[in-house]
């Protein structure tokens, strides 16, 4: 018997000594120390076994010196004093996520082409275009900035900076370049923003597209700007070209890829307070300048948050693109009909219950529901990604085969009887379940192959986690020992 063994083989002999009920035990030793805790065979923290006694005592304080880098140990025992060890030092910590293709992004997410350099229109900035944009940036300095600007930039050196991006800039915005080197003295020609220098911009957009680079587990709605189908609704584009700041980690860049309703050369902000990767500006530079000299003293009106926060479905407003719902009474899905731009439904119910039905014509892309009771219908095809948890009584989830576009799941906090269904989920590539549902998952002979992630939620035993996490091919250390009385 090796040093861990017989340790091991001490605690559970204390732990099962004063038992009156099955349960089990739950101990982590860590070089910060050591936790542990009981529970009864449902999953219920308690006070079972003995404790602050001796023979416990001695066993737990045995165990730093043989955990070595750490070492989490399980143990369920019986009245009748039998107990079955299962340690490893290599389970994961919940809760655990497992990326196994880092390429991966949800819809909507995916990362952009890069920009090659090379390929850019040689011709010069347009005539008219120039004309313009000198007379705009005249009037401005007559008006409001009497020391003026550094002098701009050369035809060459602008056609420089596109050859290393590949992109040719707009009209405008090379025009502006050409009377402007930069507003270094914050002046407000394009209020809110400050044009950067041409090097600034080339170094800004070589490798980086702003916007959002998110992962599998990221937020996974893309909300769309206002107004709608001006702007593509992704997470990042290689069309957008930053070229201006403002004064709190907000940028401004041109599109040159924008929605079906939008124009070349709009202007779109990233950043700080942004809510969505981007946010539409005005249609051009040209009408930023505009906008600057008309109203440098305006206060800017904002766009509405397109998430709001409410405890009734009244209190939702018309434009809602999302919605977090927080309530104590029943919850009708289909009562959000009326709201034809909703994107993201949040629904926290812990005390009542929701009903899921009839919603199959809501555009909703995300829905999480945590209610003390949910009955499932015919979801939205449209849903992408789905957490169901909280339900008091096992629900069947056999409606999500249904879903065509159901790319991530999350039902760790979820009683589910049929885990099965997962099986036949034709577009599932991130997945999160607790540890009795990775285990009954895996015992049906299905394999996570497809998967993009995996993440293990809620609860899962020492048995567990090594189950799930060998099944995804992170080999660990897992053993077993069983005492008691001969």
């Amino acid at each position: 018997m090796t040093e861990i063994d017989e340790a091991l083989h001490r605690l559970g002999r204390a732990f099962v000594a004063g038992l009156r009920e099955p349960g089990y035990q739950l101990t982590t030793v860590r070089p910060d120390g050591t936790r542990s805790q009981t529970y009864t065979m449902a999953g219920a923290p308690a006070l079972l076994g003995r404790w602050n006694t001796l023979d416990l005592n001695d066993a737990m304080a045995a165990l730093p010196g043989v955990a070595g880098g750490g070492l989490v140990v399980e143990m369920i025992g019986s009245p009748d004093r039998t107990y079955t060890i299962h340690w490893s030092r290599d389970v994961p910590s919940l809760p655990a996520r497992i990326v196994l293709d880092e390429r991966y992004r949800l819809p909507g997410h995916e990362l952009p082409p890069a920009r090659e350099p090379g390929g850019t229109d040689p011709g010069g900035t347009d005539p008219a275009v120039l004309a313009e944009v000198e007379r705009l940036v005249g009037e401005f300095v007559t008006r409001h900035h009497p020391d003026g600007y550094a002098p701009g930039w050369s035809e060459a050196e602008i056609r420089d900076a596109e050859q290393r991006l590949g992109v040719r800039l707009p009209e405008d915005l090379r025009a502006l370049y050409r009377l402007v080197h930069d507003d270094s003295g914050e002046s407000g020609l394009l209020d809110p923003f400050v044009l950067v220098p041409l090097d600034v911009l080339v170094e800004w957009n070589r490798k980086n597209h702003p916007g959002y680079h998110d992962g599998p587990f990221d937020d996974a709605v893309i909300y769309d700007c206002v107004p709608a189908g001006h702007v593509r609704r992704v997470s990042s584009s290689s069309g957008w070209i930053t070229f201006a700041r403002d004064y709190g980690m907000n940028f401004a860049a041109v599109d040159l890829d924008p929605g079906p309703l939008g124009r070349v050369g709009q202007v779109v902000t990233h950043g700080r307070d942004v809510w969505a990767p981007v946010a539409y500006v005005a249609a051009s530079v040209t009408d930023l300048l505009r906008r600057a000299i008309a109203t440098l003293d305006d206060e800017r009106p904002q766009p509405p948050d397109p998430e709001v926060r409410v405890d009734r479905l009244a209190d939702v407003p018309a434009t809602a693109q999302g919605v977090v719902l927080r309530t104590d009474a029943p919850v009708r899905l289909a009562d959000l009909a009326p709201f034809a731009g909703l994107r993201s439904v949040v629904i926290r119910a812990t005390a009542s219950t929701v009903d899921l039905t009839g919603a199959a014509g809501l555009p909703i892309e995300r829905l999480h529901v945590a209610a003390a009771g949910w009955t499932l219908g015919a979801l939205p095809p449209t849903v992408v990604d789905l957490t169901l948890s909280g339900n008091d009584q096992p629900a069947p989830v056999a409606a999500l085969a249904g879903l065509p576009n159901l790319a991530r799941l999350d039902l760790s906090g979820a009683a589910v009887p049929d885990i099965g269904v997962i099986a036949g989920l034709p577009a599932l590539r991130v997945l999160t379940l607790d540890g009795r549902q990775w285990t009954d998952l895996l015992a049906t002979g299905w394999q996570p192959a497809g998967l993009a992630a995996a993440a293990l939620g809620g609860s899962a035993g020492v048995g567990d986690a090594a189950r799930w996490s060998q099944a995804l091919g992170r080999e660990g250390g897992f053993h077993t020992l069983e005492g008691g009385p001969r």
